[in-house]
């Protein structure tokens, strides 16, 4: 095979893993538009009611904790069966379960489809996996950067999707008396089920195995001698082959990296819970009173950023700076844009019209930016870490903690919005709080993201 032809496959490669990933980013961020209303719904209450933002911010948490029990099942079973039958098998299963949800005649019934999709979508270590075999040191940024990319994406495309709930509401001549009137949801569902359908048929036909027979049902923690050739030896230091056949624990740096993966993922997914929350809230209440399609517009806002970050000066910064100095700073972009909410607040009150979108959305592309800077990095260390391992497994555990961490946190960032009326910031503490948890995760994985740096 030529070079040629071989970038040629590795793009192709890339871009199916990619669209994958985006499907699962969708999945996260498409109830989020639509997710309050429809729980206020079967609950018959008020959307500020604090029965619906509980079971609001239960139902985002059950999605990730199905993450954390399957995860593992699905990276051992990549390890023994390959890589290709497990995506395949994962996106086919996350298309049905939405579409099943949509149609749920109550909440319990709603629940279980969430955490029937929580169940096909911890296999998405796999992915991770997937890409980590076909980078090497030359690619490896461009790469983990682009499956980032994808996940960022997602931002825009579920809640836009999303923002299409409730069609009998915003287009009644067309969609009143029909079955979206019945279901509300089914919708953008519908057409994420479609999608998630088209691009399950792709990844049967173009998508290849890396993960040959003859290299299945290896021993977990069996140490690749090339490991050291990767990582310039800072690792393998870590796991050499005595360390691994002694220790049924992986090293400390593959531990550190996992609780700076999981706190990334917790602080995020808080961010966004209390950003969709409050923004949904009554301005008595401190919101600012949003619609679905108004929460959908000021999330589009966000994700441009983080395109035009992978697009412009991502790789330079990157080149220049080097992995763990692009984590920090993302760090404190995203710290900066989500603490000042107490300024943003000043705009909420309806007379400003425009400018209320203009400052949430401006707010959300900076922060987005960051986000994207903190998971590039983390992506490329994790991939680092599992080197000389079985990547599927180090990867499962990893998901399983970042999907604890997912579960957690929306849960813990509701409960605090609505204890922190009283506090010194009011509203706004929960964001202060959620930035101070993530600076610990990093400062406690520090050593062992500088030996991976």
């Amino acid at each position: 095979m030529s070079e040629g032809q071989e970038v040629a496959l590795f793009n192709r490669r890339l871009f199916i893993i990619g669209i994958m990933r985006l499907i699962d980013s969708m999945n996260v961020t498409m109830i989020m538009p639509y997710g309050v209303q429809m729980v206020a719904r079967f609950l018959n209450q008020d959307t500020a009611n604090p029965q619906v933002s509980t079971a609001f911010a239960w139902l985002v948490g059950l999605y990730s904790f199905f993450e954390i029990v399957f995860s593992p099942f699905w990276g051992v079973v990549a390890d023994r069966y390959g890589r290709r039958p497990c995506l395949l098998i994962g996106m086919a299963g996350t298309g049905i379960a939405t579409i099943l949800l949509s149609l749920g005649p109550s909440l319990t019934a709603v629940f279980l489809f969430r955490a029937m999709d929580g169940f096909f979508c911890g296999n998405q270590a796999v992915l991770r996996t997937y890409l980590g075999e076909l980078v090497d040191k030359s690619n490896e940024a461009h790469a983990f950067s682009f499956l980032v990319l994808f996940f960022v994406l997602g931002f825009i495309v579920g809640p836009l999707l999303g923002a299409l709930a409730f069609p009998a509401r915003w287009a009644p001549q067309v969609f009143g008396g029909t079955l979206f009137e019945q279901y509300p949801v089914l919708l953008p569902n519908l057409l994420f089920g479609v999608f998630t359908a088209i691009v399950c048929i792709i990844g049967f036909v173009y998508l290849e195995e890396t993960l040959p027979k003859s290299k299945r049902e290896v021993e977990v923690n069996e140490v690749d001698p090339e490991a050291s050739e990767v990582t310039d030896g800072q690792l393998a230091t870590e796991v050499g082959p005595e360390t691994a056949g002694q220790k049924s624990c992986y090293a400390l740096p593959v531990l550190q990296v996992i609780v700076a993966f999981c706190g990334i993922a917790g602080a995020v997914e808080a961010q966004n819970t209390l950003v969709v929350l409050l923004w949904q809230y009554p301005q008595a209440l401190g919101g600012f009173g949003f619609s679905p399609q108004q929460v959908s517009l000021v999330q589009i806002s966000g994700g441009v950023g983080p395109i035009l970050c992978h697009l412009t000066f991502g790789q330079p910064l990157v080149k220049r700076l080097g992995f763990l100095k692009v984590l920090v700073l993302g760090f404190v972009i995203n710290s900066l844009a989500y603490n000042l909410y107490p300024v943003y607040s000043l705009l909420a009150d309806p007379k400003y019209g425009l400018w209320r979108y203009v400052i949430l959305g401006l707010a959300e592309f900076i922060g987005m930016t960051g986000t994207f800077m903190l998971f590039s990095p983390v992506f490329v260390f994790l991939n680092r870490a599992s080197i000389g391992l079985n990547r599927a497994t180090v990867n499962g555990w990893a998901n399983s903690g970042r999907a604890l961490s997912r579960a957690i946190s929306p849960l813990v960032a509701s409960q605090l919005l609505h204890v922190s009326e009283t506090w010194p910031l009011g509203r706004h503490m929960p964001f202060y709080v959620t930035s101070a948890c993530l600076a610990f995760s990093l400062a406690i994985s520090w050593s062992g993201l500088c030996k991976l740096n």
